[in-house]
């Protein structure tokens, strides 16, 4: 049993974009080879921006979100446990449409194929109105569905009123770092030179000259301890955490037309708490926990880093220019417990105390 993450396609007023099958407001489209191809000034960047225009001129809202970390202290991959940026914010109005970030911190589950625009952005086409922050997905390490302890129950029967902790079996890729001897290399490489080949009896004096070839040997890496990044798949538990609309943490409002930046928002793990004793196993694959506290931090749309970005890119036209100088930072409004702002993470908002 998994826990359903409702998507709509584009006809119904949102969009998946993948380089493999990129799909335009009125259908297919076919992105050309060519040079460049694969770098943040790939050519074909401008179909996309021709899919953003056209959304916007069809009434859509379009939203940019920045690939960066929370912080610049949590920037390798070992940091990646630390936290998970897949917040859930739901459609007042259609609850099957959300918006969240698509990018997994467990590298296993991660779209290989994903379309970033300028290999800096995902890009999120979404129908104008109101969004709730309504849940988050985040991880507990080295577990197993078994060591929670939860009795057997029927579907619902783990659920609780202000919220529920759904928790799910997955094997994650934890990267770590690890010091291993290497031993000395070297390398060597066949050259020419100029060599005497006959001598003068009396005089001593070279009067033939000819080429030999030699092997020249240089040292390579030396010998020693080599700190190295590596990785192991252990057992996790994913831990989707969804409250009902009307405890939703945040909102923000979208309306047509409107091209924003989103806010950086991310949970720092664990963002849960939920009731043990009160979980039950609906499923082999799932288990129910009412949800007592759940907590997302958040930070202002990085605004410098885009705009530094997009200015430096090289193969954008005047007119898309002029279209991504109309984008303008998400403005979320707290509606949860906010708390002081932590220099590393940003400002918390969470259900505790509501």
């Amino acid at each position: 049993m998994t826990l359903p993450r409702p998507r709509v396609a584009l006809s119904a007023l949102t969009l998946t974009l993948t380089l493999a099958l990129p799909l335009a407001l009125s259908g297919c489209i076919t992105l050309p080879d060519s040079k460049g191809e694969g770098t943040m000034d790939d050519p074909r960047y401008a179909q996309l921006l021709d899919l953003i225009d056209e959304a916007l001129k069809a009434d859509m809202a379009v939203v940019l979100v920045a690939d960066v970390m929370p912080h610049a202290t949590l920037k390798d991959a070992m940091s990646m446990t630390k936290w998970t940026g897949n917040t859930v914010w739901m459609h007042e109005q259609q609850p099957k449409i959300t918006f969240g970030r698509k990018f997994q911190n467990n590298s296993l589950q991660r779209d290989e194929k994903a379309t970033y625009l300028f290999k800096a952005f995902e890009v999120h086409i979404l129908p104008p109105g109101k969004y709730l922050l309504t849940g988050g997905d985040d991880y507990k390490l080295n577990a197993l569905l078994d060591q929670v302890g939860a009795r057997s129950g029927p579907v619902g029967s783990g659920r609780g009123a202000n919220g529920t902790a759904y928790l799910s079996p997955e094997l994650y890729r934890e990267f770590y770092k690890e010091t291993n001897w290497h031993e000395g290399t070297t390398g060597s490489q066949l050259k020419t030179r100029t060599v005497c080949t006959a001598v003068h009896r009396g005089t001593g004096a070279c009067v033939a000259w000819g080429e030999e070839q030699y092997t020249e040997t240089t040292q390579g890496s030396r010998a020693g301890y080599y700190e190295e990044t590596a990785w192991r798949d252990i057992p996790a538990i994913k831990v989707q955490s969804r409250v009902p609309p009307k405890l939703a943490l945040a909102s923000f409002t979208l309306k047509g037309g409107q091209f924003v930046l989103s806010q950086r928002m991310h949970m720092k793990t664990p963002s849960y708490q939920y009731k043990q004793s009160a979980c039950r196993a609906v499923d082999p694959k799932m288990i129910e926990c009412p949800l007592e506290d759940f907590t997302v931090y958040t930070r202002p749309a990085p605004m410098d880093f885009a705009q530094k970005l997009i200015a430096q890119r090289t193969n954008v036209s005047d007119a898309h220019r002029q279209l991504l100088s109309t984008l303008q930072p998400m403005q979320i409004t707290p509606l949860g417990k906010q708390g002081m702002e932590d220099p590393v993470w940003g400002v918390p908002v969470s259900m505790k105390g509501r």
